[in-house]
């Protein structure tokens, strides 16, 4: 029996990226469930997606309490893993759930640049703006070092989630994490909490394949010569980050073979 997966898609908007990644998901990756987690204004889920939870604004490099919304939510709909995903990403080509599904063997856990044991000096943005807080991170964790990754496309399974609510620290993590949306305090949290939580409850986490960094970074955008170079390794599923406007050559490239593949398996190509 196939594990139950949701990819969750984060966002404050719904608008012409949001429709390209929930038409790549339903070309490459039908078995899922995709849901919503709106982190703007109020407004109707667009295109029959889930719904995780009710609408809550969050601030710009500041959303890390959505995934604990998520991972409440998670649980109560019996899914083995969820995916947090980002309208600046597109799928080109199938076979995603099965590379998920041979990564999770084992582990718990599974991000983009994992990497354990942040050096002291170090000057990523998400541990020098964490500054005055870090004592009391490190407290809450009970650990002697912070890990570290890339938010976009982590991988939380069943069992990550499931250690993390049954902490007797949850109480203490999630008021931390929602008082990070006060002004002042560390920038994109989440890259350093989440895969550091995996140490501190007991979850066992790998990396991604070091074979995928320069298909899933932070900059440049992904430009068409990416894109040829992707289309030619077979675990290049998806592309981030990918420029949002329409007539993005990636981005038009992407939805085309979104198009083709519903087609080619008889369903709707298009996401109403």
């Amino acid at each position: 029996m196939s594990a139950a997966t949701c990819f969750v898609i984060i966002s404050n908007t719904v608008d012409d990226a949001f429709e390209d990644l929930v038409l790549g998901l339903r070309a490459f990756c039908p078995e899922a469930d995709i849901a919503w987690y709106n982190s703007g204004t109020r407004r109707d889920t667009p295109f029959g997606l889930r719904r995780v939870s009710c609408d809550r604004p969050l601030k710009y490099m500041k959303i890390t309490p959505c995934f604990f919304d998520i991972f409440e939510w998670s649980i109560s709909q019996n899914y083995d893993q969820v995916i947090n995903l980002e309208t600046d990403m597109v799928f080109i080509r199938p076979g995603f759930l099965e590379f998920i599904a041979q990564q999770m063997k084992e582990v718990d856990y599974v991000a983009p640049g994992l990497r354990r044991n942040i050096p002291p000096v170090s000057l990523w943005p998400a541990y020098r703006t964490l500054s005055s807080e870090r004592a009391e991170l490190s407290a809450i964790l009970g650990t002697d070092h912070l890990n570290r990754c890339f938010s976009p496309s982590q991988i939380f399974g069943r069992g990550y989630v499931s250690a993390l609510l049954s902490s007797g620290n949850y109480a203490r993590i999630r008021s931390f994490v929602e008082r990070n949306q006060q002004p002042g305090r560390s920038w994109t949290l989440q890259e350093l909490i989440l895969p550091s939580l995996a140490d501190s409850v007991g979850a066992t986490s790998r990396p991604y394949p070091l074979r995928m960094a320069t298909f899933n970074r932070y900059r440049p955008f992904q430009a068409p010569i990416d894109l040829e170079i992707a289309q030619t390794v077979s675990d290049a599923f998806f592309l981030h980050p990918v420029r949002r406007a329409g007539d993005d050559p990636v981005r038009r490239h992407a939805r085309n073979l979104a198009h083709r593949a519903l087609t080619e398996s008889g369903q709707p190509a298009e996401t109403n």
